[in-house]
């Protein structure tokens, strides 16, 4: 959905790619997103508003620039915090449209409103520093976005989950251990395999009973057969494993989360990360 975040203070190269992106996204002959939701997007109306946000954003990112400079006199520097401020104040308007392209369609436009969020907590902050009697608005501001953001979070959550089909679920044999496999190995690149045939048959079949090894380095895998063509950058009705147990062991969790339950998480870890900037 969303690439790398920056720190609170983001560049301009991670705005532009974001939205670029985005462009991109809606600009297919029939996107992802429309296929599997079967939901219409006018694309017309959609690029516009891109288009107006990447205006809209430019003139942040340039006022922020400008307030970077050292050499800019106090005056200057409270003119263009209030110009960005004002600017940034319409685009949370926006976002917080219900009847706006932006609010219509979250799984596309979150990554326009993450951008969004790290510059105008930007803004913000020189606001305090520079006007100390923007601080109540700045507060107000802040909570507005930050419970817009837990609001996009809900949504594109439940967008994306629309986008997966479980389809089934496997138990399989997976060999844990690496004992036997090791001494397979050594029987056959120790040197001369006749040689040493012997005494590494020998290691393999003495090291223990070879079946009770297999029995206890086997282990079952439950494994979900998904379809999901956003997540695995596929066609939409391939079909996709997902290893539970494997999961679980990378993770060091015993919670055995199906495939959906594992996307969830992890979007809301990304907004539960953006979000924590913005105070």
């Amino acid at each position: 959905m969303v690439g790398q975040v920056g720190g609170i203070i983001p560049g301009h190269d991670l705005a532009f790619m974001v939205i670029q992106k985005v462009l991109k996204y809606i600009s297919e002959e029939k996107s992802l997103h429309e296929q599997i939701l079967e939901r219409k997007i006018d694309r017309g109306i959609t690029k516009y508003a891109v288009n107006t946000m990447k205006s809209d954003i430019d003139v942040v990112n340039c006022r922020i620039k400008r307030l970077e400079d050292i050499k800019l006199p106090l005056d200057e520097q409270k003119i263009e915090v209030s110009v960005a401020f004002n600017s940034c104040q319409k685009i949370l308007n926006e976002f917080n449209n219900k009847e706006h392209v932006y609010y219509m369609h979250p799984l596309i436009t979150a990554p326009l409103l993450v951008a969004f969020s790290q510059l105008y907590t930007t803004v913000c902050t020189y606001g305090i520093e520079l006007i100390p009697t923007y601080n109540d608005t700045v507060e107000n501001e802040k909570k507005q976005l930050k419970d817009l953001m837990e609001e996009y979070k809900i949504n594109a959550i439940e967008e994306r989950l629309k986008m997966i089909k479980v389809v089934g679920m496997l138990k399989v044999p997976h060999y844990e251990g690496s004992n036997i496999k090791d001494n397979v190995s050594k029987l056959f690149n120790s040197g001369n395999i006749f040689n040493n045939l012997k005494d590494n048959v020998s290691k393999l079949f003495n090291s223990g009973n070879i079946f009770n090894k297999l029995k206890d380095n086997v282990k079952l895998h439950e494994i979900d057969i998904v379809k999901d063509g956003f997540g695995y950058d596929s066609k939409q009705n391939e079909w996709h494993y997902w290893d539970r147990t494997f999961w679980d062991q990378e993770q060091q969790f015993t919670n055995n989360y199906a495939y959906p339950m594992v996307v969830k998480i992890e979007y809301e870890k990304f907004f539960d990360k953006i979000i924590n900037t913005i105070y």
